[in-house]
């Protein structure tokens, strides 16, 4: 059965179901609204673009210029943090500068080699100072064992007997 040439044309709209005629209408129907979303809705000539583009040009020049702001923000916080960053490795550095220097400056020798140039006196005042300390310390010792043995006489007595009489013992027990 061919279809006859005479038949006239009848649109697909007729054609079609009706359920699927509304879900292509629909589907149009929101394209197109996509589109005009898109597009601001103020805008629909020539003369109305101009005003559109004059509008949205200061907003387009703030936002390039907090654009460029934040990036020179950005850079001078980088630049602020290798500029710690360098200070922090160059007091390192100075700080093993001069722990090397400390080393090679100490004495090759025993440690208590350093102890004796601390005690070496540096000038004739402090030889003085050294000397009247200890002058002054055997002056203290020998006054205290004088008093000692002016109070305690007898007891220095008896300690001085019993160590002759042990002496005495061992040497003519042992010989």
């Amino acid at each position: 059965m061919d279809a006859p040439e005479n038949t006239p044309d009848v649109p697909d709209d007729v054609t079609e179901p009706l359920d699927i005629r509304d879900q292509d209408l629909h589907m149009e129907t929101n394209s197109q609204a996509e589109l005009d979303s898109l597009q601001p809705e103020h805008v629909t000539n020539d003369g109305e673009i101009n005003t559109w583009v004059e509008m949205e040009q200061p907003n387009f020049r703030m936002a390039q210029a907090a654009e460029t702001e934040l990036e020179k923000m950005r850079l001078d916080m980088e630049l602020t943090m290798l500029k710690y960053q360098y200070e922090e490795k160059e007091k390192q550095r100075q700080h093993k500068e001069k722990m090397e220097q400390m080393r090679l400056q100490a004495p090759s020798g025993h440690p208590a080699e350093g102890c004796q140039d601390l005690l070496m006196p540096q000038n004739q005042f402090a030889l003085f100072l050294y000397c009247f300390i200890f002058i002054h310390v055997i002056y203290t010792a020998r006054e205290l064992l004088l008093f000692f043995v002016k109070k305690h006489h007898l007891f220095i007595i008896v300690v001085t007997l019993l160590y002759l009489i042990k002496k005495l013992w061992d040497y003519l027990c042992c010989s």
